[in-house]
């Protein structure tokens, strides 16, 4: 029961404006915790890439990676140093896009609704840096992040 302070509408108002900010919150962490945390921005080794979160792959194995208009899903994995894992890359934009990793000779060409498998190696140290070669400027990048444990 409302009998003080805010009319109604203007705690509505208030109250939706509070949900608004708590939902949009910024993503200014090296990298967010879920693997479709949404459509903000993160910085892996000094670039800014459209975030679709991060997913935990220590021990390798096998991941399926949804490539889409401009971003990588998920957009940063980690685990540790020499790790190996297949990557499963399905292009679901209406544009080509290349996975690319310069260190590891890898430069896969995606076309349009195409699936790709290739194995990557996680560094000794630090973030191994992956892109698009046609929309790295536009943010298409990711990172394989080795795990400090």
């Amino acid at each position: 029961m409302l009998q003080r302070g805010l009319p109604l509408p203007k705690l509505a108002s208030v109250l939706a404006a509070a949900l608004l900010t708590a939902a949009c919150g910024s993503t200014t962490a090296s990298t967010a915790s879920s693997p479709s945390a949404g459509s903000g921005k993160i910085t892996v080794n000094g670039e800014a890439a459209n975030d679709h979160g991060t997913k935990d792959v220590s021990g390798g194995g096998s991941q399926s990676v949804e490539v889409d208009s401009f971003y990588f899903n998920p957009t940063v994995f980690t685990a540790h140093a020499g790790d190996k894992l297949a990557l499963t890359l399905s292009n679901e934009s209406q544009t080509a896009h290349t996975f690319t990793i310069t260190e590891q000779n890898i430069d896969k060409e995606l076309a349009v609704g195409s699936k790709v498998t290739v194995t990557v190696t996680f560094p000794s140290s630090g973030t191994l840096l992956f892109f698009c070669r046609f929309h790295r400027s536009q943010g298409m990048l990711g990172g394989l992040k080795v795990e400090l444990t």
